[in-house]
């Protein structure tokens, strides 16, 4: 993957590229970068422990969806020129619990939705195996 592969990224896509790699190019890019591993993920709560961890939430966090979608349009972005999330084995989440998966997707989908009208460009890539989904390659 290059770097200019990365910066025409929006919305949701899939891709192979390395962790290591994608984190290197947001870099490059001085995008945002956030990893959520979801190989111990398996329903809703693991998800938002995972995603209270990864974008360092603030105390009020309230562990559910409508409290993820506020803090993800209140995401501190520290001046960056771009954010991307990475989400390592998510297809662990999306078997075990395909809606609880479908409603993250959801509500990552109106974060990057919230952050592109803001003007800040990026989006969410599944790295790794998982279901089939409609969701375009990067």
């Amino acid at each position: 993957m290059t770097s200019t592969a990365l910066a025409k990224l929006s919305g949701v896509r899939r891709t192979d590229a390395p962790v290591d790699e994608l984190e290197a190019e947001a870099e490059a890019l001085d995008w945002r970068c956030v990893v959520l591993d979801g190989s111990d993920v398996e329903d809703r709560v693991a998800f938002l422990e995972s995603c209270d961890e990864a974008f360092a939430l603030p105390e009020w966090f309230g562990m559910n969806w409508d409290a993820l979608e506020e803090c993800l349009a209140d995401l501190e972005l520290e001046g960056a020129e771009g954010v991307v999330v990475v989400w390592s084995s998510w297809g662990t989440f999306a078997e075990a619990a395909p809606k609880d998966f479908a409603v993250a997707l959801d509500v990552l989908g109106s974060a990057v939705r919230g952050w592109t009208t803001d003007g800040v460009r990026g989006g969410v890539l599944l790295v790794g195996e998982g279901p089939d989904l409609d969701v375009a390659e990067l």
